[in-house]
């Protein structure tokens, strides 16, 4: 019994151990085992929005090398504009970034996929579609929108093995469908509250009071909705990036910051997409 728990998740062995507890006080007092229940019920809700607790399933949201070094990762794109410049960006500062896609966006700008590894940069899983509310779908669903994005990437030669969920939420049927495709899933620690690009100003601010070592920092790659924060956008990306090594910061790749590897590449697949070469 002790091996078999020691097997399951968070959930499911607490799960076993109330549902016992509860079996046993509803002879002595019913309302504790209702009480019991209910409290179960709200640890997995709050799981949901707090994946770092790995209540629900095991989910990497920071490093853990006790290091003072950090993450960049960008979520949604790619975008035509935006994620271009961000490559020009961070190649300035010479820092790599990961770059969690939605197939749609992959499918839509295959050359900017290309570009990306290209420039030395990964790519992760961000669901084909980026449905804010698709983790209170069916488990069909949601098993079709990862593995939809993923199918997409690797037919562009790149096997995407990092999986991120819109808006970071997760639910009790993730870990099983990303255990059945072969994937992890990974969060982030450090984040600007941004809205996706819609609150650009004083991004840098809010990351910078925040941020220590061992952080995943999400940012975005989506244009600014309004067009007058597109100045202000990538003012803020620099300050981001300057405040980070004043801090006596070190940006690292992700794979390096979790020690575990992000995707697998088939170079003739992705040289295809656009011409480029990996060589």
């Amino acid at each position: 019994m002790k091996k078999k728990l020691q097997n399951m998740s968070r959930a499911e062995s607490t799960g076993i151990i109330l549902l016992m507890a509860a079996f046993a006080a509803f002879f002595i007092y019913p309302l504790l085992s209702v009480a019991m229940a209910l409290f179960y019920v709200v640890m997995c809700v709050s799981a949901c929005f707090f994946p770092g607790t790995n209540f629900l399933g095991q989910v990497i949201s920071r490093g853990d090398t006790g290091k003072n070094d950090v993450a960049l990762t960008f979520d949604d794109g790619p975008s035509e504009f935006t994620t271009l410049r961000i490559l020009d960006l961070l190649d300035r500062h010479d820092v790599k970034a990961t770059f969690f896609v939605t197939g749609v966006n992959a499918a839509r700008f295959p050359d900017i996929i290309s570009e990306i590894i290209r420039r030395g940069h990964s790519i992760g899983n961000h669901s084909y579609s980026h449905d804010p509310f698709v983790m209170m779908k069916s488990y069909r669903t949601l098993f079709r929108e990862v593995d939809e994005a993923r199918r997409v990437l690797q037919k562009m030669g790149i096997d995407a093995l990092a999986f991120r969920p819109p808006v970071g939420i997760i639910n009790p049927k993730l870990p099983s469908i990303l255990k059945r495709l072969e994937l992890f899933c990974v969060t982030f620690s450090c984040r600007a509250r941004d809205a996706g690009n819609r609150r650009v100003k004083n991004m840098a601010v809010r990351i910078l009071k925040k941020v220590k070592g061992d952080d995943i920092i999400l940012l975005h790659d989506k244009p600014p909705r309004r067009g007058e924060d597109d100045d202000v956008l990538w003012l803020e990306f620099e300050k981001i990036l300057k405040g980070i090594v004043d801090r006596g910061l070190r940006i690292v790749p992700l794979s390096e910051l979790i020690g575990k590897k992000l995707m697998n590449l088939d170079e003739s697949g992705v040289a295809k997409i656009n011409g480029f070469s990996l060589k």
